[in-house]
């Protein structure tokens, strides 16, 4: 039997995917339910996965096409419109395709009676998805029934009714359960829960002692104090990445040197011995402090500290001193909106990292020529480098012949582009 991979609705077409067979994919004209129908129906395919792009097909028949008794899907994309998902499509997806182990859903409002139907029914539930989602009353506690989740993506999450979502005395109730929850990945943005800081806080609490299991943390714009952030990297010792963005820690959080009870000699991250990868970006509380000691226990391979526009030279220089395992590990630095940093601090952190493979110094605007010349003579190992459009412009050829391997990006890029 060959396996039908990958059904697209979109309102360009109805794409087909069929791995290791001649027609390695299909475009048909029109995303009609009667040829989507035609698909699923023949018994030498068995489509795994359905990506819906916006009203290309009715409500109606999308829960038609749901209920087909033979289609057992493993992934469901609704990349749909503001209130295309409903009840019903919730329901269907809940009653009829309980394989499901990926699921992203975007932009609708779900119920609190619905969203307790998906995590009771998709038992198999590994990866949940879902942006710009409206909900209402207690999705967390709803969160604690899916035994499988191990990634929770939450994204320009929004809420229906700040009044009863969710309770703090169910927050707490959730805190003393001893159920162990098997979740890896947690990615959120809490710009939701900004104008209820109680409520967010005890989120926050939640993460730290009871998902124990996380090796993937990124926490935006959160109520994230210096005391809650030491509870994390205290409590949460399978990190592997952790990305705290638009976050209010201070150098106290990474050093501990305001905490009697803390040794500065042994600073907060000192529990996160699987850690490699760390990203502050926008954290503007963060200064020079911080490089000097936070690092000294950890063997980072990835350190973004993007718009910490405190950084100076006299950080890089910290940087510079600490101990030749993290200098090793560094295979990734990001500055970029570090305005302050000069060539001369970049003149002696640089020649210290030998593993170096990507810097970016996007809106580095004190960085000149100089950089270029020590990145040649020192970054043998360079990949990728974004500088300022004027120096891209003038150096290019100069740092290509050097260094034939490397990639070069300017300002003008994003840092996506950057990357790919």
């Amino acid at each position: 039997m060959t396996n039908l991979v990958h059904l697209s609705l979109s309102l360009t077409g109805v794409k087909v995917t069929i791995p290791e067979h001649d027609l390695h994919s299909q475009m048909l004209p029109r995303p009609e339910y009667n040829i989507v129908r035609r698909i699923v129906e023949p018994k030498f395919a068995t489509i795994v996965s359905i990506s819906v792009d916006q009203n290309c097909i009715s409500r109606d028949r999308l829960v038609c096409l749901l209920k087909v008794p033979d289609l057992r899907l493993t992934s469901l994309n609704l990349l749909t419109v503001t209130g295309f998902v409903d009840g019903a499509v919730i329901n269907a997806i809940a009653t009829h395709q309980i394989e499901i182990v990926h699921l992203f859903i975007n932009i609708c409002y779900i119920s609190t009676e619905h969203f307790d139907l998906l995590c009771r029914h998709l038992e198999k539930l590994v990866t949940f998805h879902f942006y710009g989602t409206l909900l209402d009353s207690c999705w967390l506690e709803s969160l604690m029934y899916f035994k499988e989740l191990r990634t929770l993506i939450i994204e320009d999450f929004k809420l229906h009714d700040f009044s009863n979502f969710p309770e703090p005395t169910i927050l707490q109730r959730l805190l003393d359960k001893p159920r162990d929850i098997q979740l890896t990945h947690l990615d959120i943005d809490f710009g939701f829960l900004q104008h209820t800081l109680n409520i967010a806080k005890m989120c926050l609490r939640f993460v730290a002692s009871r998902l124990l299991k996380l090796t993937f943390l990124r926490l935006s714009l959160c109520p994230l104090d210096d005391n809650l952030f030491r509870e994390i990297t205290t409590n949460l010792i399978n990190l592997v990445v952790l990305r705290v963005e638009n976050c209010s820690i201070s150098d106290d959080a990474l050093t501990g040197l305001k905490n009697i009870e803390i040794d500065a000699s042994r600073p907060p991250l000192r529990h996160l011995k699987r850690l490699t990868e760390l990203d502050l970006n926008n954290c503007i509380k963060v200064t020079d402090v911080s490089l000097e000691s936070a690092f000294a226990s950890c063997s980072l391979k990835k350190l973004s500290l993007r718009n910490c526009s405190q950084i100076t030279d006299c950080g890089l220089v910290n940087l510079a001193a600490q101990p030749e395992s993290f200098k090793r590990s560094i295979e990734e630095l990001n500055l970029s909106g570090c305005y302050k940093v000069t060539d001369w601090g970049l003149s002696k952190l640089l020649p210290e990292l030998k593993r170096l493979r990507v810097l970016n110094l996007k809106e580095c605007y004190k960085v000149t020529s100089k950089t270029l010349e020590t990145v040649k003579r020192y970054c043998p190992k360079l990949r990728y480098l974004c500088i300022s459009w004027g120096l891209y412009m003038s150096h290019k050829s100069n740092l290509l012949d050097t260094l034939p391997l490397l990639k070069l990006a300017s300002d003008a890029v994003t840092e996506v582009g950057f990357r790919h």
